[in-house]
C-alpha cells in the first residue's frame, strides 16, 4: 500500500506505523528519543513514543492493560467510562516526556540527559502494569484476604499481614519486560542503573526520604521523582492525565478549563527546603486549585458514588467466592485466584474479563460466584440503606460502630450483611493547602455510605 503524507505530518494512528525493526538492523539508528511511533490519543491528540517505549508496549504484559478499564466498576454508572489502563499509560508517558523536555530546554544547568527523559517516560508508561482486575478493587480485595488469613492463622497478629500494592507488581513486571530488551541499544547506555532509576520513579520518594544510591544519578535530580509519582503535593502527570481522561469518559468533557500545556510551560525545578523540587509560577495557582476541585468532583460523583461502591462490593464477593476454586495457568501449573499476586505469570493472564471466565466455567464449585454474577448482569445490586453527609470539620464516626448500630437495630440483620465506608473527600492533597496554593484553605466533604448485601 502506498499513501502520500504531507511533509512533517505524522500518521494518525498506531496502525499507520509499522513496528520498529530490531535494534540490530542497520536501517534504524539505535535508540534515542527521535525514532519511534506516533499514536492518536483522545485527550492529547498525536503523541510520540520512542523506540524503547514501543518495545515495551509490544509485549503481552503491557497489552494486557487493554483488558483493564481505567475506572473498574464505573461503567455500571457512566456507560461511556470504558477507557483503559492502556491508553492512560500512554498518556502519562507522553506528559512525562513533555514536562522533562521542557525543564531541560528552560534549565540546561539541571543536566537532564536523553537517558533521564527516557527513564521518566518509561516509569510513566509502566506505572500501572501491576493493576489487577478492576484495578484498585483487586488491591483492596487481596489485602483484605491476606488480613483474614493472617487473623485465622494467628489471631494475636490480626492486621499484621504484609500488604501487597500494585506499585510493587508494576516494578516487578516492568523489570521483567526490560530484562528481555537490549536497553543499551534502545537509548539507555548505562542500562542497569537507568532501569533501577526508572523503577524507583514508579514508587516515588517521600519528602526527606534518602535518595537511592543505585540509580547512577546524584540527589540533584531528586526533582525527577516529582514527575510521575509526586509524594510531595500530589501534582504529577499521572493525575493530570487521569483527571482529564476520567472527566471526558464520564461527563463527555474535561470538566474544568485546565490547559496542561500552560501548566507545563509554567513549571521550574527550584531548590527549597534542601531539595530540588518541581514548582509552578504563581499565575497558575488557580488552575492548580481547579485540578484539586476536579479531583473532589470526581470522587463525589464518580469514584465514591454508591452505585459504584455497590458494584465493587459485589465484584469483591464474586472474587472471594471463586478465590480457591478458579485457577489460572501460572509459571508452575494452575494457580488459585487468591494466590495470583504471588505468581507474576498467572497475574498477567488476568483482566476484567475474569468475571466472564468464572461465569462460563463448568466447575460446580463456582455456583455461588456465578449466582452473584447473574445478579450483577440483571442489575440486582446491593442496596444503599443509609447515607450521611457531615459538615466540614465534624468528626466522622467509626465504620465498625455504625455497622454494629445498623445490625442491632435491624431485624434479622447479620454483621456480614452490612458494609459501611467512611469517605473523606479533600479539595487539596495536603493538610495545609497553602503548601500548594497560598490563598486556598482545605475543605472536606465527609460521606458515609452504608450498603447491604441483600435486598
Amino acid at each position: 500500500r502506498v499513501e502520500s503524507v504531507s511533509e512533517g505530518e505524522p500518521p494518525l494512528s498506531q496502525g499507520d506505523n509499522p513496528s520498529p525493526a530490531p535494534a540490530t538492523e542497520a536501517r534504524h539508528p539505535p535508540g534515542g528519543l527521535s525514532d519511534g511511533k506516533t499514536f492518536h490519543d483522545r485527550v492529547h491528540d498525536q503523541i510520540h513514543m520512542p523506540r524503547l517505549l514501543v518495545a515495551v508496549i509490544d509485549t503481552p504484559e503491557f497489552q494486557r492493560l487493554r483488558k483493564l478499564n481505567q475506572l473498574g466498576s464505573v461503567p455500571f454508572l457512566f456507560p461511556g467510562a470504558v477507557h483503559t489502563r492502556f491508553e492512560h499509560s500512554l498518556g502519562v508517558a507522553h506528559l512525562a516526556g513533555r514536562l522533562v523536555k521542557h525543564l531541560r530546554a528552560e534549565q540546561p544547568e539541571l543536566g537532564i540527559t536523553d537517558a533521564d527523559v527516557l527513564c521518566v517516560m518509561l516509569a510513566g508508561l509502566g506505572h500501572d502494569l501491576g493493576h489487577g482486575p478492576f484495578s484498585h478493587l483487586f488491591e483492596h480485595f487481596v489485602n483484605e484476604e491476606r488480613e483474614r488469613q493472617q487473623s485465622d492463622a494467628q489471631p494475636a497478629k490480626k492486621g499484621a499481614a504484609e500488604r501487597w500494592t500494585h506499585e510493587q507488581m508494576s516494578v516487578k513486571l516492568l523489570g521483567r519486560i526490560c530484562g528481555g530488551l537490549p536497553l543499551d541499544e534502545l537509548g539507555l547506555p548505562s542500562w542497569q542503573e537507568d532501569l533501577a532509576f526508572a523503577l524507583a520513579l514508579i514508587e516515588g520518594l517521600e519528602p526527606g526520604e534518602p535518595f537511592p544510591k543505585n540509580v547512577g544519578r546524584s540527589k540533584g535530580k531528586r526533582f525527577l521523582f516529582d514527575v510521575v509519582a509526586n509524594k510531595r503535593n500530589g501534582i504529577d502527570v499521572d493525575k493530570l492525565d487521569y483527571f482529564m481522561r476520567d472527566a471526558v469518559g464520564c461527563f463527555g468533557k474535561e470538566g474544568i478549563d485546565c490547559h496542561i500545556s500552560r501548566l507545563i510551560r509554567c513549571c521550574r525545578a527550584i531548590e527549597t527546603k534542601g531539595e530540588i523540587q518541581i514548582c509552578y509560577e504563581e499565575k497558575v495557582a488557580l488552575s492548580l486549585g481547579d485540578i484539586f476541585m476536579l479531583r473532589a468532583k470526581l470522587h463525589k460523583h464518580v469514584y465514591q458514588h454508591h452505585t459504584v461502591k455497590a458494584v465493587d462490593l459485589m465484584v469483591a464477593d464474586i472474587l472471594r467466592a471463586a478465590g480457591r476454586h478458579f485457577t489460572v495457568r501460572g509459571s508452575k501449573g494452575p494457580v488459585a485466584l487468591l494466590d495470583v499476586v504471588n505468581d507474576d505469570v498467572a497475574f498477567t493472564r488476568l483482566g476484567d474479563t475474569v468475571l466472564d471466565a468464572i461465569e462460563a466455567s463448568t466447575d460446580t464449585r463456582l455456583a455461588a460466584a456465578q449466582e452473584l454474577i447473574e445478579q450483577l448482569r440483571r442489575r440486582k445490586l446491593y442496596p444503599m440503606v443509609g447515607y450521611l453527609q457531615l459538615e466540614d470539620g465534624a468528626t466522622p464516626p467509626d465504620a465498625a460502630s455504625v455497622a454494629k448500630y445498623l445490625v442491632d437495630n435491624t431485624p434479622q440483620a447479620k454483621e456480614e450483611d452490612v458494609h459501611v465506608e467512611v469517605v473523606t473527600i479533600k479539595c487539596a492533597a495536603s493538610k495545609d493547602a497553602r503548601n500548594l496554593v497560598a490563598s486556598d484553605e482545605v475543605s472536606h466533604i465527609i460521606v458515609i455510605n452504608a450498603l447491604a448485601r441483600h435486598n
